[in-house]
């Protein structure tokens, strides 16, 4: 948990930012890197209907540069937020004071999530919970906070994008052949975690997992109902928006839809 905490003490998109020449917190700078954030990732709005929280206590889990939790503070829903580290904490708390709402956030571990049961009606959480050291009860401590009927957009990493089958066969096939015989997946290497998430000195973060739709629906078999996308997609030259589409098959990320 230290070293996970120490990684994501710096800002998830830092590394973005730079390349944007974004260097301080101004309201003009922040602008700058949330158009670059929505225009990377234009599906997000599918998965997270921003409009239907209006009014919803919603909870947001992994805050990173904060641009989903100010479009979701904007849209008027009840905000709450929760990391890991202080550095998202304190870039969500500056982003709201700055357009005047107030909010909830705080550090800590959606292990051990520190609300009670059925406090909110919503819960975002986009590319943390594969990082968390223990999916499954991530995934439990979502349900347990949310009231009954209430929803969750959550996203985590692929075993079997076309990423991993380009660039990992042997470990992607391995992994497929242990989740089908019921055995554990073999550790990932620092070079598969880097690929997927590095910090600005170029470190892999310190703990990635990566999982399949079969799998998650097994961690969920208790929800009343669990929607499982694929989304996102590399190809090195080609431009990104012809390949998007190629994502909704054998993207890097699932995007789950749940209800409690």
């Amino acid at each position: 948990m230290a070293t996970n905490l120490a990684f994501w003490d710096e800002l998830c998109g830092s590394r973005a930012a730079r390349q944007l020449g974004v260097t301080d917190a101004s309201p003009t700078s922040l602008a700058t890197f949330d158009r670059w954030f929505f225009g990377f990732y234009p599906y997000l709005a599918r998965h997270i209907s921003f409009e239907r929280l209006r009014g919803k206590r919603v909870l947001e889990v992994g805050l990173g540069y904060s641009s989903v939790s100010q479009r979701l503070a904007e849209s008027d829903a009840i905000y709450s937020g929760l990391d890991i580290a202080m550095g998202p904490v304190e870039m969500v708390r500056h982003r709201l004071r700055q357009i005047g709402v107030s909010c909830d956030v705080r550090q800590g571990s959606v292990l051990e999530c520190p609300w009670p049961d059925g406090s909110f009606d919503h819960v975002v959480a986009i590319g943390c919970y594969h990082h968390t050291g223990d999916l499954a009860r991530a995934i439990a401590e979502t349900r347990r906070v949310l009231r009954p009927g209430g929803g969750a957009t959550i996203m985590v990493y692929s075993a079997y994008s076309w990423r991993r089958w380009r660039r990992w066969p042997g470990a992607t096939a391995r992994a497929l052949v242990a989740e089908l015989r019921g055995h554990a997946a073999e550790a990932t290497t620092a070079a598969q975690r880097a690929a997927y998430d590095r910090n600005t000195k170029g470190e892999a973060a310190p703990e990635t997992v990566f999982t399949s739709a079969r799998a998650l629906r097994r961690m969920m078999a208790d929800w009343s109902h669990v929607r499982i996308t694929r989304e996102n997609m590399d190809g090195g030259r080609i431009p990104r928006r012809w390949l998007l589409p190629i994502g909704r098959l054998v993207g890097l990320d699932l995007y789950i839809t749940a209800r409690r």
